[in-house]
């Protein structure tokens, strides 16, 4: 069992480091390279007098003022400035070298008071509140200099907003535009009463305009709908009429019908727009011909008919579905008068195909402070249009191998204690996955055509994976699934594989494993050959696409089932009912029964431009049942690693308040659990360029929903939150919009196998990666959560 020894405290190499990186922060001056006639720029505030505004919106104006501000302060975190820190540490006058390049790279010069143009910072204030019905303001600003720090304090005197009194549009003619303009009003932005504002004013006209587009007025626009406001009506009213600019085109307001329709499927920039080899398919013409995507295909993206009504929503949803077909990386509409009929407009539809064919390898060697290294190769071979329907074919193959030296933590065991880990715990893993993705739904039934920009899918697919851990078994595992994904709307996106199977075969099992698995009757049944024949249904809400937002959330619902149908049909012809000794079969293999329901929450709130907080809470139960006394291993939960908590390794963690015995501390196997409750927060911010900064808090574990033998493992509901590992710690992040490194160093707080009172071990970090409870380093591609 693991034992409970003496820790080293914060040994002097350690805390050297970090007096000297606090000096390096803080210890240089931050006005070392002012000039001597200036000042450093390190900070402002803005003051809204709104006593005399009964509208009460001077909090909501001195944020929207404060974002005029040019230049910003240098960036500042806890009060200090690192970039600063960073270039006034490495200043040099040469323009190349080392100190140049982190100077300039890693460092930001300092922003000077002198840069502030306070003048015209006042007048565009002023500006700002008059746009928001403040007519007769007044900004000023004082600037404050000490020990060559400068602040800059504006104030802003306001008075009661002019608010809005009638409202009026021009409908004074029969035209059929200002018909729909008077049909539209009731969803007017202008209300009496509200204060005059004119970002409201402008909103207004988008959206009237947008109502026009998708009443066939394709040539309207927002610039020829015009304001008259007078403001001398009195008391701090304002009187408003809009109206259609008198020189507007007369081809503005009409309403126009589609007519012909091409689709150039196979379009390059340059190409002759000739259409002699033009291909009738209902209704459409469509050129050149079907070599590279037949028309009946691409048409399930096409929502613009011939002679129906033009709108702004059919093109647009046009535009998306077909810019969602892998076969194509560009499309773009044009529309021409027809010149045949009167109000009525051709459309041109230009699809650019994009590269069909890609091949891609993909190595990586990882060396990690958990004492696993190894290599891994994934290579994998892509088709965008495989049969002549923007399908994407995927064959990946993968190949990797991991190695563990050493014991628990230090690899070697502490004084006194026998040494009884396999000290060359090495694994491997072969693999390929074949996926067929149809960019529409293929079913025995007739379903119409989903009226959603987002392209749904019907997946296919088809896969083997073969793994070796040395000194204890062999796995073979096959897998073939058939489902469908689709998006009603942005914000939810629905995933149902209604089959889901897989085998997975146990061999050439050691001595040694089959010990283990013959004095543990749970882990012999996670272990036997299975098949594994159901469905999975998975529904995801997400926010995260309007980047706008303050918060965003997102929320995935998993429901995993096995073994409900074969069951149910085994019944009908009579099988006997099923026992821990004679199981139902499925080819002389037992299949699995059971319901899994898992969940993973994260709230993401934008505290800046590039600095956020999230926060994760992901549960999932797993219950075997019927043909099943346990959960299949490859469903079975585990907690820590580089996703997970990141101070402990991958399956290091319970289940419960579980304490491993050395012998099998490192088989891969042993930790697993049918409940997980995993806790994530995470604040993450910018240091420099592609470097970003992350620190935070982790907590999990996992239990068992029956008595396995594991002494504390089962799932106490009074006792789980004191069973939870704990940990924390602070990570750098390469992110290159495309591509992300992270490393990770975690740090334990609490270690739920030792006794009550004894869990809390961070008061005894020793500041390095050796023991048992010492630093762990995860290294890994993208963000965590």
């Amino acid at each position: 069992m693991r034992k409970h020894y003496p820790r080293k405290r914060l040994n002097p190499a350690s805390a050297l480091l970090l007096l000297l990186t606090w000096m390096l922060l803080a210890g240089c001056s931050v006005t070392k390279t002012v000039p001597e006639d200036d000042a450093l720029f390190t900070g402002f505030t803005v003051k809204v007098d709104d006593t005399k505004d009964s509208s009460k919106r001077g909090p909501q104006m001195e944020t929207e003022l404060g974002a005029t501000v040019r230049p910003e302060p240098n960036a500042s975190i806890l009060g200090l400035r690192p970039k600063l820190a960073i270039y006034n540490a490495f200043y040099t006058e040469k323009e190349k070298g080392l100190k140049h390049w982190i100077m300039t790279k890693l460092g930001e010069p300092p922003v000077l008071v002198s840069q502030v143009d306070t003048g015209s910072i006042s007048q565009i204030m002023s500006n700002r509140l008059h746009n928001r019905g403040y007519f007769n303001n007044t900004v000023g600003s004082t600037t404050e200099v000490k020990d060559k720090k400068a602040t800059i304090s504006w104030t802003a005197h306001i008075k009661d907003p002019y608010r809005l009194r009638n409202i009026k549009y021009t409908l004074s003619d029969s035209l059929e535009v200002h018909q729909a303009i008077k049909q539209a009003r009731s969803k007017s932005l202008l209300k009496s009463g509200d204060p005059y504002d004119l970002s409201v004013m402008t909103d207004e006209r988008i959206r009237i305009d947008s109502t026009l587009k998708g009443k066939g007025y394709y040539y309207f626009s927002p610039d020829l709908l015009i304001y008259s406001v007078d403001t001398t009506v009195g008391n701090r009213q304002a009187d408003v009429l809009l109206r259609i600019k008198n020189a507007t085109a007369a081809q503005a307001l009409q309403p126009y019908k589609m007519d012909d329709i091409f689709i150039f499927a196979n379009y390059s920039l340059g190409d002759s727009l000739a259409v002699s080899d033009t291909i009738d398919y209902k209704g459409y013409h469509y050129i050149p011909n079907e070599n590279y995507v037949r028309a009946r295909h691409l048409l399930d993206g096409v929502f613009l008919e011939h002679d129906s009504l033009y709108t702004r929503q059919d093109h647009l949803l046009t535009i998306r579905r077909l810019a969602g077909l892998a076969a194509y990386k560009f499309v773009n509409i044009d529309y021409e008068p027809d010149t045949t009929g009167e109000g009525k407009l051709d459309a041109f539809v230009y699809l650019t195909p994009a590269l069909k064919k890609s091949l891609r390898a993909e190595a990586r060697m990882v060396s990690k402070s958990n004492n696993f290294a190894g290599p891994g190769l994934t290579v994998s071979f892509r088709n965008r249009n495989a049969f002549k329907g923007s399908e994407v074919l995927n064959v990946e193959f993968t190949g990797s191998f991991e190695s563990q030296v050493g014991g628990r933590g230090t690899g070697t065991a502490p004084e006194g204690v026998e040494d009884t880990v396999n000290t060359n715990l090495t694994s491997y893993e072969l693999g390929v996955q074949t996926t067929l993705a149809i960019p529409r739904i293929v079913s025995p039934f007739n379903l119409r055509n989903l009226r959603t920009e987002f392209v749904p899918q019907t997946r296919i697919g088809l896969g083997f994976n073969f793994l070796s851990r040395s000194g204890f078994y062999q796995l073979n595992s096959y897998n073939a699934t058939y489902g469908y994904t689709w998006r009603p709307k942005e914000t939810l996106t629905f995933d149902a594989t209604p089959i889901n199977l897989q085998y997975v075969r146990l061999t050439n099992t050691t001595i040694a494993f089959d010990t283990l698995l013959a004095n543990n009757q749970y882990l012999r049944r996670s272990f036997e050959n299975q098949f594994i024949i159901g469905g999975i249904y998975q529904m995801t809400y997400s926010t995260q696409m309007r980047k706008d937002r303050t918060s965003n959330v997102f929320n995935r619902i998993t429901l995993d089932m096995s073994g409900n149908v074969v069951s149910g049909f085994q019944s009908l012809i009579g099988k006997p009912k099923p026992t821990e000794e004679e199981p139902r079969v499925l080819y002389k293999d037992r299949f699995a029964q059971y319901v899994m329901l898992d969940n993973d929450f994260r709230h993401y709130l934008n505290l800046g431009e590039e600095s956020q907080l999230v926060a994760r809470l992901a549960t999932g139960v797993g219950y075997s049942y019927g043909n099943s006394t346990t959960m299949p291993y490859v469903k079975q939960f585990s907690v820590g690693g580089p996703n997970s908590v990141r101070a402990f390794r991958a399956r290091s963690v319970g289940p419960g308040t579980y304490n491993v015995p050395d012998s099998v501390a490192f088989s891969f196997f042993d930790q697993v659990g049918d409940i997980r409750i995993e806790s994530n927060l995470e604040y993450r911010f910018p240091i420099a360029g592609f470097f970003k900064g992350a620190v935070f808090v982790d907590a999990g574990n996992i239990w068992m929903l029956r008595e396995t033998g594991k002494d504390g493992g089962k799932f106490e509901a009074k006792d789980f939150l004191g069973e939870l590992a704990v940990g924390t710690g602070a990570g750098l992040r390469v992110d290159i919009e495309f591509f992300v490194i992270r490393l990770d160093l975690g740090i334990p707080v609490r270690v739920p196998y030792l006794p009550k009172g004894d869990r809390f071990v961070l008061n005894e970090f020793n500041g390095s990666f050796s023991g048992d409870y010492g630093m762990v380093l995860n290294i890994a591609i993208g963000y965590p959560f």
